[in-house]
């Protein structure tokens, strides 16, 4: 970066200068043309005044008086600043006027024809002299006319009167520039340096490395950026350390369990009328294996963003009913009261498998909390922004400090283990996932031995909206 900065104001200072270069000639050839048409005024006035101090001559045939020039043109020469102003008179009829001729060293060098209305340089006197000669009409009843020849020894416009303060001011701006650019180069590689040197670390497993962060500049915002990317790493490691460990704990031990029974009947140890009971227990700890296996696998494909969304019309109320009374036995079984307070809500475009996936969690859910003589609450609900899925319980409630972090992976599980050690723990997150695939928003609420509520937010318009970005899986 420190050389892209360098290189960029290096780049800049160079188009300053030629563009300074450029405007200096445009201004340098404006002022030569300034200087040239005041020549060519000059020239015209002095004209006029000659013309002016003979103009009564010609009418008088027998008039010999000699018509003095010689003092206007040193006039003007004393106004216009020049070192020569000449004139000399062509086609004037010499018998009838006697014009005074001083001394023309600059028309003598231009020769008898000298070229008018165009500055060249001629030599008088081994002296190099910008010369201008306007040939003016005496009047308009002759053909006789006036050359009025101007010279001046300097250039119309001295050759450094602006190259050299141009290009010093100029050169000066680009060794300010520069030096401001290196050193603003080296003050914010300082600063991305230890940026840089916060990042390899994190990439090498340091999560508590943070960087610097001073003032209020892009830097500054890029490194609390940063500071904030490195701390939801270090939480996402934290939670992922916690999410293996519980993990491992659930498949330690059912794993532990089938060990034991299994060397028992390796063994020999198993009495055969403990078979059946056995069998029950390996049965039982299979499935909460193969449930956890399966809670995983579709926790990671949702957060994968790898899983398909199939929206169709649907009766949400009957299918939403149908869901209910299939978990009826194991709710009965569970000595659990589930009531379905269901709202008729039409036909719904959703994708009734992924909603059968949301019930399914939240009832499991419920279920798992809710003691003997409990109710769960199954309700559902049609609002102006879509339809709303409820499913209360009558369990043991959750602490209001927690609230905010139910829908963290096995958060719950871990939390309340003591109150039900079944379940995978990842069923909650597995609802909050679906339901922002499917467009909707869930929440929770709760009250201390009152009870948990759990409510669903579903969308009006068709889930295909929401599923962009999902693969078929």
């Amino acid at each position: 970066m420190r050389r892209q900065v360098l290189w960029s104001a290096l780049a800049v200072a160079a188009v300053t200068l030629l563009a300074g270069l450029v405007a200096g000639a445009a201004i340098r050839r404006t002022l030569i043309d300034q200087s040239e048409s005041e020549l060519i005024r000059q020239a015209d006035a002095t004209a006029v005044l000659i013309i002016n101090s003979i103009k009564d001559a010609l009418p008088l045939a027998e008039r010999t008086d000699v018509v003095p020039v010689a003092r206007t043109l040193e006039i003007a020469r004393s106004v216009g600043g020049h070192d020569y102003v000449e004139a000399r008179f062509v086609g004037l009829p010499a018998e009838r006027l006697t014009v005074e001729a001083p001394d023309t060293p600059l028309l003598d060098s231009l020769g008898s024809d000298p070229q008018t209305d165009r500055i060249r340089e001629v030599e008088v006197n081994g002296e190099p002299v910008l010369a201008y000669v306007r040939s003016v009409p005496f009047n308009a009843r002759s053909d006789a006319r006036i050359l009025i020849a101007i010279g001046r020894s300097e250039p119309l416009l001295a050759d450094n009167i602006l190259t050299r303060p141009l290009m010093f001011s100029l050169g000066v701006g680009a060794v300010v520039a520069i030096f401001l650019a290196n050193w603003i180069a080296r003050q914010v590689g300082r600063r991305l340096d230890r940026l840089e040197k916060a990042s390899r670390s994190i990439a090498g497993g340091d999560f508590a490395a943070r960087a610097p962060v001073h003032g209020t500049d892009d830097v500054a915002m890029l490194g609390a950026a940063f500071n904030e990317m490195a701390e939801q790493l270090e939480e996402g490691r934290r939670r992922e350390r916690d999410f293996l460990m519980s993990v491992g704990h659930d498949l330690r031990t059912p794993l532990t369990t089938l060990r034991g029974y299994a060397e028992a009947l390796d063994a020999g140890e198993v009495e055969t009328d403990d078979l059946p009971r056995v069998g029950a227990v390996l049965h039982r700890q299979t499935d909460r294996l193969s449930r956890l296996i399966d809670d995983l696998t579709l926790l990671a494909r949702l957060e994968a963003r790898e899983f398909s969304l199939r929206p169709e019309s649907v009766p949400l109320t009957a299918h939403i009913k149908g869901l209910v009374e299939a978990d009826r036995p194991r709710a009965q079984g569970m000595h659990v009261k589930l009531v379905a307070d269901l709202e008729e809500v039409g036909e719904v475009v959703v994708d009734p498998d992924r909603i059968g996936q949301i019930v399914g969690n939240l009832l499991s859910n419920a279920l798992r909390y809710t003691p003997e003589g409990g109710t769960v609450t199954v309700g559902l609900r049609s609002e102006p922004e879509g339809p709303v899925l409820t499913v209360g319980d009558t369990g043991p409630g959750i602490d209001p400090e927690d609230l905010p972090r139910v829908f963290e992976r096995l958060y719950v599980a871990q939390r309340y283990r003591p109150v039900r050690p079944e379940g995978s723990g990842l069923g909650l997150s597995i609802v909050k996932e679906l339901t922002a695939a499917l467009g909707g928003a869930v929440t929770v609420s709760s009250k201390l031995a009152a009870g948990t509520l759990i409510r669903v937010q579903l969308p009006r318009t068709p889930p295909g909206d929401a599923s962009k970005g999902f693969k078929p899986g």
